[in-house]
């Protein structure tokens, strides 16, 4: 059987599928990637190092704090946090906090926390159990790359040819620059997202779903079982919650968190992205801590809610 897409081309049924899922990631992702370049190149433009220096504490634990915290005003996914930090890392936001920043922001931001409340007709305590599991993997990371990691760390920024042309366009008012970084930004993330959003397509495409409701009953199955599929369907942080809650007949309550607490942290999407930006030693911190502690959460959180 063939589908016929909007352009008018004709393909085989699979990989249609894929094809509008694929669009689909794009063109969901679009607009976060947008907020957070502009978020960038307003930082770039208006922020100092020398100012964000006078803001920020002196010691590393509320300086962790005060970045995981940033979500709450900085309302970016994981879609546009990266192009962000990377720009607060340019201004001397140390790699630990940035890092910290990276994984708390996508679920810990108005936004988001009212599509969960939205997603789960109110429950407020899945609301809380989900934020308070993001920020706990987000404050580990950065406590341990604080005292880990060396402090000469640093984010891969690449300069490209539009962002050189944009320390020039300083002169032409802040409007110009604005637009410039924004572009420079948007240009060098587009690709990762285009190649995350493919794989993401092709894996939600072929993993076959049916096969999941058997783990779903069990306390540690079922966590066991969400996680991975958090990570390979990469779903927007806006937009889980609600794909979560089509899980909720099935699977336990620990293992939804889960889905929507790994999903933002350690995904395909941005996967390509986070390897670009990071250090890779820091980037496996990421991974252990955050699949080791998350699914020692939701095995919790199923434990109470379920009983012994």
């Amino acid at each position: 059987m063939s589908l016929t897409i909007s352009l008018g081309v004709s393909l085989p049924g699979r990989l249609n599928e894929v094809a509008i899922v694929f669009v689909s990631i794009v063109l969901q992702s679009l607009p976060f990637v947008l907020l957070g370049v502009f978020a960038s190149a307003l930082v770039q433009r208006y922020l100092t190092g020398e100012r964000l220096a006078r803001w920020l504490p002196r010691d590393r634990f509320s300086l962790v704090l005060l970045a995981s915290g940033f979500g709450f005003v900085a309302p970016v996914c994981d879609c546009g946090v990266i192009p962000l930090a990377r720009r607060l890392a340019t201004k001397g936001l140390p790699v630990y906090a940035a890092t910290t920043f990276i994984l708390a922001a996508p679920v810990v931001n108005p936004v988001v926390l009212t599509s969960t409340a939205v997603a789960f007709q109110g429950d407020w305590t899945i609301v809380a159990l989900r934020m308070a599991m993001s920020l706990s993997v987000a404050i580990t990371v950065g406590l341990l790359a604080s005292t880990l990691m060396p402090e000469t760390l640093t984010l891969s920024v690449p300069v490209t040819v539009a962002q050189a042309r944009s320390a020039d366009a300083r002169s032409s008012g802040a409007f110009a620059n604005i637009v410039a970084h924004a572009g420079a930004e948007y240009f060098d993330i587009a690709l990762f997202i285009v190649l995350g959003a493919l794989f993401t397509a092709v894996t939600q495409t072929f993993v076959p779903r049916g096969d999941l409701a058997e783990l779903g009953g069990s306390r540690i199955g079922s966590v066991a079982t969400l996680m991975p599929v958090a990570t390979l369907l990469s779903i927007c942080s806006e937009a889980d919650a609600f794909v979560a809650r089509a899980f909720a007949a099935t699977f336990t309550t620990g293992a939804l968190l889960a889905f929507m607490t790994i999903g933002q942290i350690v995904d395909l999407r941005n996967g390509l992205l986070l390897f670009r930006t990071l250090p890779r030693r820091l980037v496996a911190l990421i991974v252990i801590v955050a699949y080791g502690l998350i699914f020692i959460e939701s095995l919790a959180v199923n434990r109470v809610l379920l009983g012994p």
